[in-house]
């Protein structure tokens, strides 16, 4: 495969700032932040207090000493507004950051030297590392199957040309190309398609380090700790292939037990010959004999494929 670049419009940044942005953020995300090792990205679930996820976040300190938080835009300006209720009396802000900071994907093959592009840029080597040069930050994303992936911040101006640059000497990606690395890293992340609908066990969150469950209070962490530590995790994320097309918010039916969904897509795009899904399911639905099909099951079948990652044991 080539190296490639994509902008990525569908993506907000928000940006928490001031002296107390750290306390914000502490108090209402599944993720630690105070805590937080330098040079380090993280994902993070925002959630209600019934443990439903609004939004997720991937989470980079930004170079003015804020806290930079990308989530799906179709999400932002509701997230936006209920992060501002909790500010209350703390000295910190929360701006829509996306016309400063703009935000492009890179995949490359598995086997490249950790630089990118003609002039050999520096890269992160390892999975949630953050580097920066000129104006931009680099960040290692985790990988997909045949593909490591990057995401490239640029901060300011300079940056903004830099990767500008860059995007005339390697190959264009498209959206498609994108999510369907999302879907092969096994990350699935909330649109306003599927607001409310998971806790973050569901989207395997604490597999991928998202939940940090020694952090102190926030909206719905009594529920996210009673579900893991009570057992009682029965849906899961996996990945499906089949014909499309697939979107988010398509129910997924299995023909075992025809009346009703067993689980729901959460993200999907085309690959060369069929379509790929992250799908939220039954995990009952997944071992016992049947097919899976999307919105009906006049559908053509979908068949299960692997995850980049172990489930936890408890499943």
């Amino acid at each position: 495969m080539p190296v490639t670049i994509t902008p990525l419009s569908h993506m907000t940044v928000l940006l928490a700032h001031g002296s107390q942005a750290a306390d914000l953020l502490q108090a209402q995300l599944t993720q630690e932040i105070h805590k937080w090792p330098e040079d380090t990205a993280r994902m993070a679930a925002f959630c209600t207090p019934q443990g439903r996820m609004l939004a997720d976040f991937l989470l980079w300190k930004a170079s003015d000493g804020g806290i930079a938080m990308a989530l799906d835009a179709s999400l932002a300006d509701a997230t936006l507004k209920r992060l501002r209720l909790f500010i209350l009396r703390l000295q910190c802000k929360v701006d829509d950051a996306s016309a400063e900071q703009a935000l492009f994907g890179v995949l490359q093959p598995p086997g490249e030297d950790s630089v990118l592009g003609p002039d050999a840029w520096p890269c992160p080597a390892e999975p949630w590392s953050v580097q920066r040069r000129e104006g931009i930050a680099l960040i290692r994303l985790s990988d997909a199957t045949n593909s490591r992936r990057l995401l490239l911040v640029a901060e300011n101006a300079l940056g903004l040309r830099e990767i500008q640059r860059l995007r005339t000497q390697i190959e264009e990606g498209t959206k498609d190309d994108w999510t369907l690395s999302e879907v092969r890293a096994g990350i699935g992340h909330v649109t306003a398609a599927t607001a409310q609908q998971f806790v973050p066990q569901m989207l395997n969150y604490e597999a991928l380090g998202a939940v940090d469950f020694k952090k102190g209070c926030y909206p719905g962490q009594e529920i996210v700790a009673r579900t893991q530590y009570r057992g009682t995790i029965k849906r899961r994320s996996y990945r499906l292939v089949g014909p499309g097309p697939l979107a988010a918010g398509d129910e997924i039916f299995q023909s075992g037990d025809p009346t009703q969904p067993c689980g729901m897509v959460v993200e999907a795009a085309p690959a060369t010959e069929n379509w790929e899904a992250l799908a939220e399911l039954k995990i009952t639905a997944t071992t016992t004999p049947g097919t899976f099909h999307a919105r009906s099951l006049d559908s053509p079948a979908l068949t299960l494929s692997t995850l980049p990652y172990t489930l936890p044991p408890q499943d």
